[in-house]
């Protein structure tokens, strides 16, 4: 692509530590790694090196990721699916023309989901959104107020108002909106978690 390779990473911990004294100018960053996900990594990274270039890829376009993407404020997102001169094209608006880049098939799902009155990025709140992957992998009220330390009851409600908000009916209903979403991810190993929360930068 024109640009030397500093480094390269099998996972999130070797990564950090190769990132950190490296010449590197921008970084290309796998949303699914073995021991991390990939947009939690880049938000590492961020945080030691902010002025640090990430661009995320992914062969799962979903609306859930991509709205994770635009939301840490990260500097691109290249559909793995799509034309390879895609990543050079990105690399080039990063570096050369300090632009953010979003493969085609990225700028159609942001712009559906921002046409959407009822998307979940419109009618949940920040903790709704943190705890929706969680309840689309079948956790009882219990479980989930223990993994967050919250009251029971308080599950309960949320759990209730995020039903209501996406106008979803049945449990099923809501572990197939999570799939669909993006909301659980499938782990390179075969493994299903859910998405990590990614809140506004602006509200960081």
């Amino acid at each position: 692509f024109g640009y030397d390779v500093v480094f390269s990473a099998r996972d999130a911990k070797s990564a950090l530590s190769a990132v950190e004294g490296s010449e590197a100018e921008a970084l290309l960053v796998d949303i699914n790694l073995p021991d991390n996900d990939g947009i939690s990594l880049a938000l590492e990274i961020r945080k030691k090196l902010p002025r640090m270039k990430i661009i995320i890829l992914s062969a799962e376009c979903t609306e859930y990721t991509i709205f994770r993407v635009r939301q840490s404020g990260l500097h691109g997102y290249v559909d793995k699916n799509a034309d390879p001169d895609f990543i050079q094209a990105a690399l080039d608006s990063v570096l050369n023309r300090d632009l953010p880049f979003f493969t085609p098939l990225v700028r159609e799902i942001a712009r559906h989901t921002a046409q959407d009155s009822q998307a979940f990025s419109k009618v949940l709140s920040d903790r709704e959104h943190e705890l929706l992957p969680h309840l689309g992998m079948g956790k009882s009220d219990a479980e989930l107020a223990t993994f967050k330390a919250l009251a029971p009851d308080t599950v309960r409600k949320h759990r209730e108002s995020i039903m209501r908000k996406l106008q979803l009916k049945t449990l099923p209903d809501l572990v197939h909106y999570c799939i669909e979403k993006g909301f659980l991810q499938t782990r390179p190993d075969g493994e299903i978690r859910p998405a990590s929360w990614t809140p506004s930068t602006s509200s960081s």
